[in-house]
């Protein structure tokens, strides 16, 4: 285990731009980001990019996002995997609708270096109480950890984070870092501040979570994507604004904080 470079890009997906335009502008972003070119690197292009969830349609627009669902493979995964292979980085492409013959998944999309489809994680918690999410698509059923540049890294998504049981279950499968795309809206930002930190903080891994921002059918996303250390130090600033945040992490400190204070080895209830 090193440092590596992490990129996360939280994406604006507000209502006046089109899904078309903000697809060209965000791939375009991404490029520079995967070749080191772009404006907010210094002399190290990153390991891995993330993206927000649903950041195609905005998260909380439902209808949008499912009349652009897509295929894994298609043409959203084919344009990430090019990116990959081309400039030798792993790629969390964020989440998309997935259709898959007349069910409906929010999916995300993780690219290796070799640009191939590492793993797809359907989201199993779905937002809506009845509504939304909830009624119109299908759940998952998979748990994925995987492994990257991170080590071994858990796949989740947005709501995923108030169930502090499927972290249980990821640490279990060797997971020493976690990435969340996310569409959080602004009026319960704190919440997702204090429970990333206390995934982190309980489960003594990286916490990496790219939110989006922008006003999503009527409701504001809250940004503040963050990476927190397994000791649950927030490593970055924090914005509410379109960003894109390069974080250099040191992998060496999940291990030192697990040697350090071993409050792992003393669970009783699994």
């Amino acid at each position: 285990m090193g440092t590596v470079l992490v990129s996360l890009f939280q994406v604006n997906s507000d209502d006046v731009e089109s899904p078309e335009n903000r697809y060209e502008r965000v791939l375009s972003e991404v490029v520079e980001l995967a070749q080191g070119t772009h404006h907010s690197l210094a002399d190290k292009k990153p390991d891995l990019i993330l993206l927000p969830e649903l950041w195609l349609s905005g998260a909380f627009n439902i209808d949008k996002a499912i009349s652009l669902a897509t295929t894994f493979p298609g043409k959203i995964s084919e344009d990430f995997c090019e990116i990959a292979s081309i400039h030798n980085v792993w790629i969390h492409a964020g989440s998309f609708i997935e259709k898959q013959d007349n069910a409906f998944f929010n999916t995300s999309l993780i690219i290796n270096s070799q640009g191939e489809i590492a793993a797809t994680y359907k989201k199993i918690h779905l937002f809506g109480f009845q509504e939304g999410e909830s009624k119109y698509l299908t759940r998952g059923d998979d748990l994925v950890c995987i492994a990257t540049p991170l080590g071994m890294t858990a796949i989740t998504t947005c709501y995923d984070l108030r169930f502090p049981e499927i972290f249980r279950k990821l640490l279990d499968k060797g997971a020493t870092s976690i990435l969340m795309s996310s569409g959080w809206p602004e009026e319960r930002i704190e919440h997702w501040n204090s429970l990333s930190k206390a995934r982190a903080i309980e489960n003594q891994t990286f916490f990496i979570g790219c939110n989006g921002v922008g006003i999503s059918n009527k409701t504001k996303l809250g940004g503040n994507s963050l990476v927190i250390d397994p000791w649950g130090n927030l490593l970055n600033k924090q914005t509410n604004t379109e960003n894109i945040f390069n974080i250099e992490i040191d992998l060496q400190q999940v291990n030192i904080v697990r040697e350090k204070l071993p409050v792992l080895a003393d669970r009783i209830i699994k």
